[in-house]
């Protein structure tokens, strides 16, 4: 089921990736390696897709932190503001995740709803094994005016 739902501010550090589409396969399982790897004591991971720019599609694989936790060397912050997205659980493999993203935004080309580049995955663990996932794609903040 797909919902329009607002979530608050959210704090994530974790290890900011680069690639074309083609690498990402190979430098997004590397870095989530890397951060299970690390001693953070964090239990909510997910990843963050921040969007692309001429080709180049930037991720960030972190986890959920609070404002004052201290950023582990080689990793990086990014403070989310609240916003407006449409959720989707998934629940098949990971490798199937892009056909959920691809429900949400089609959802939102029927119903008209703006969308942004902008999307959040949670539900990631070490080994990456298949689990549910909550999805969720950011809308494009609504203009009002007056006529």
């Amino acid at each position: 089921m797909i919902e329009l739902v607002e979530l608050p501010e959210l704090v994530v550090v974790g290890i900011a990736v680069e690639g074309r589409f083609e690498d990402l396969s190979r430098v997004v399982p590397d870095a989530w390696s890397r951060l299970f790897a690390a001693e953070t004591g964090a239990t909510a991971f997910l990843e963050v897709s921040t969007g692309s720019e001429n080709g180049v599609y930037r991720e960030l694989v972190g986890f959920m932190a609070a404002t004052a936790t201290e950023v582990p060397e080689g990793m990086t912050r990014l403070v989310v503001p609240a916003q407006r997205y449409l959720r989707l659980v998934h629940t098949g493999p990971l490798a199937d995740i892009y056909k959920g993203f691809s429900m949400l935004y089609a959802h939102a080309d029927r119903r008209g709803l703006r969308t942004t580049e902008f999307k959040l995955d949670f539900g990631y663990a070490p080994g990456l094994p298949d689990a549910p996932h909550e999805l969720h794609v950011a809308l494009a903040p609504t203009t009002l005016s007056l006529t």
